[in-house]
């Protein structure tokens, strides 16, 4: 049996988006928690925790040319493709 592990596309775009916020406020706190108080990295941490919102709707926005989660649910989509061919008795 062919299992097809394709998002729908507007699915696709809210994990893109979604993957790509988390991934740029956790970047984000680790440096907040990491640096001091007073040093331009935790500065630059601050703006970029407020930029991870827009970050990922760009990346949503840009998920059919470009895809941070694609190959997350398997190899090209297909589950077990060419096994079905395999099986059969050549005739």
């Amino acid at each position: 049996m062919i299992n097809n592990r394709y998002l729908p596309q507007w699915l696709h775009r809210v994990a893109c988006g979604a993957l790509g916020s988390v991934v740029t406020a956790a970047v984000a706190s680790s440096g907040l928690g990491y640096f001091d108080a007073d040093s331009w990295l935790r500065t630059a941490s601050g703006v970029l925790l407020w930029l991870s919102i827009p970050v990922g709707m760009v990346l949503a926005c840009v998920a059919h040319r470009f895809s941070i989660v694609e190959g997350c649910v398997g190899d090209a989509g297909y589950e077990d493709l060419d096994s079905e061919r395999e099986d059969r008795p050549s005739a």
